[in-house]
């Protein structure tokens, strides 16, 4: 918060010397509610209100490239501060094809002149950008790329406004013949990325109106988009959080369970894979948001939703996919296939054992040491009398039961009172699909084979606890809520699959930075050393992820 300060007492500082010194009209309110939405101490406050009392407009030049002018139309809608507040006190709005009064000629003197002057300017892009002749713009017949580029050069900050900007938006769904992109595949500027189909008005202004304070981008994520909205799970947020936590999904749209808060999963709803705070910011100043109105998030703020999250009414099988994933065949590790009391490690390496037990090992004074600790309750019927201890526990399991009455018998007759501790992750595994098929996991690679044919990239994660001291604790228990859950809602048993292994593997990666100076090796059988769970243990693969 003292840097933040310090920013702005000596912007104001500078401002008094100079004579660029303004006197503008600015709503207090309005800027407690942006620092309401950015968390910003309100110790700040009485200085931001001085800084944008006194200092010039900052300018804005909105470019409108392939879109469909939604994001604009989000910010017509702004409560608090206004759009005439935006564009009269805070900003200075010097092109902006849809609302501009100039047009034709003197529309592109506007932009000539932004471009001549010595003038700092906020960039603004809606839309993403087609390839050469398909979207020219003007007299000249430019491409929208030739006058991003020319604006991108001398614009101080550059904001992607809208997924179409992030990330080339649906025009860039496949089999994309015009080569649409986001902006900042072409540009070598860095580009601030506020996507949504479209974003949040609150989100767009409060995320300038950071900049117009401090001159710099709010702390960003790995996307480059800004942590204070995107920065958690939407579904963390949800009102039907609870519902989905129970097992309680909507079977129709309006149906009663809808009407009754329902989660949406079922008919499509993507939250649970989506990076978002509309269940916060909601939209048009703040009335309703999709879900509340009844109607599943579409993972509109992520990458590729078009293509990469399947039927938006439907959840995420196979069979609703619009493409196919396609794995690498390269093995990235070395396979030391010995028992474990026979594994020879060399001193720069680690292993992740995966055989009669799970184990992960490093030599320490010529002997293998264990690092990995962890041990779960893998009698089903036992995991299911637990999880039903709590509430919203049992009526998760009264709804599995309901669902899938013939693999709850199955687990009734095949299990008995007594606890089966395990530290072997492939009983986790084999539990996952003994929920989901109501027989035992014949073969290993069976469960591999599954998790390979599941067609999306995007797995939400299990809720598998991580704890690096002395020892890596990994806490299992409660991910068997999951598998539970995402079943009552529709997904099939290779969903199931793919997320408990990468769940497992991001842990496995986790730990692997506990060592960076080792490289990894495997323990595998030789049945199941398949570059397919080589590739989910690569730590390349898993930054690729939403997790």
């Amino acid at each position: 918060m003292q840097d933040l300060k310090q920013i702005l007492q000596s912007r104001i500082n500078e401002l008094n010397t100079s004579s660029l010194k303004e006197k503008n009209t600015i709503n207090e309110e309005s800027i407690k509610t942006l620092f309401k939405y950015l968390s910003l101490n309100n110790e700040l406050l009485p200085l931001a209100q001085e800084l944008l009392e006194n200092s010039p407009r900052t300018k804005i030049v909105w470019l409108h490239l392939c879109e469909c002018t939604g994001c604009s139309e989000s910010v017509l809608r702004s409560g608090m501060p206004s759009y005439d507040e935006l564009i009269f006190d805070f900003f200075s709005l010097e092109y902006h094809e849809t609302l501009m009064i100039a047009n034709g000629t003197k529309a592109e003197e506007c932009l000539e002149n932004v471009l001549n002057s010595n003038e700092e300017f906020i960039l603004a892009v809606e839309g993403g950008v087609a390839d050469g002749f398909f979207y020219t713009i003007g007299l000249h017949g430019e491409s929208g790329r030739k006058i991003l580029n020319r604006l991108a050069k001398k614009a101080s900050i550059i904001f992607a406004v809208g997924s179409c900007a992030s990330y080339g938006g649906i025009q860039a769904a496949r089999p994309n013949p015009t080569r649409n992109c986001g902006i900042d595949e072409i540009l070598t500027q860095n580009v601030v990325k506020i996507p949504g189909c479209p974003p949040s008005d609150v989100n767009i202004i409060a995320t300038f109106f950071y900049y117009i304070l401090f001159k710099q981008a709010p702390t960003l994520d790995s996307q480059n988009r800004p942590l204070w909205a995107y920065g958690k799970c939407l579904h963390d947020m949800c009102e039907r959080k609870a519902k989905f936590e129970s097992g309680i999904f909507a079977k129709e749209f309006g149906d009663e369970f809808a009407k009754q808060g329902a989660c949406l999963f079922k008919l499509g709803c993507k939250g649970p894979y989506t990076y978002n705070n509309c269940p916060k910011i909601k939209f048009n100043s703040k009335t309703s948001w999709p879900v509340a109105a009844g109607r599943g998030c579409m993972a509109c703020s992520q990458k590729d939703f078009w293509d990469d999250f399947g039927c938006y009414e439907a959840p995420m099988i196979n069979k609703l996919a619009y493409k196919k994933i396609t794995h690498s065949e390269k093995l990235l590790f070395e396979n030391k296939n010995s028992n474990l009391n026979e594994l020879d490690l060399n001193s720069d390496e680690i292993a992740l054992y995966l055989k009669e037990k799970t184990q992960i090992l490093y030599k320490e004074n010529g002997e293998n040491k264990e690092f990995l600790d962890f041990e779960f309750e893998s009698n089903l019927k036992l995991v299911l009398q637990n999880l039903a201890k709590t509430k919203l526990g049992a009526l998760l399991v009264e709804n599995y039961k309901k669902e899938f009455s013939k693999n709850y018998d199955f687990i009734q007759e095949n299990f008995d009172e007594t606890p089966a501790l395990s530290s072997d992750i492939w009983t986790f595994f084999e539990s996952n699909f003994i929920l989901a098929k109501g027989e035992f996991l014949y073969r290993k690679s069976f469960f591999i084979d599954c998790a390979k044919n599941y067609s999306f990239t995007h797995a939400s994660p299990y809720d598998f606890k991580l704890n690096i001291n002395e020892k890596a604790k990994l806490d299992i228990n409660k991910a068997f809520r999951c598998p539970l859950i995402y079943l009552c809602g529709g997904l099939e048993l290779s969903g199931l699959a793919f997320s408990a292994i990468k769940a497992f593997a991001k842990s496995v990666n986790d730990i692997s930075k506990h060592f960076n100076d080792k490289k990894l090796v495997l323990c595998l059988d030789d049945d199941i050393n398949s570059s397919f769970l080589h590739s989910l243990f690569s730590p390349l693969n898993l930054s690729k992820d939403s997790f």
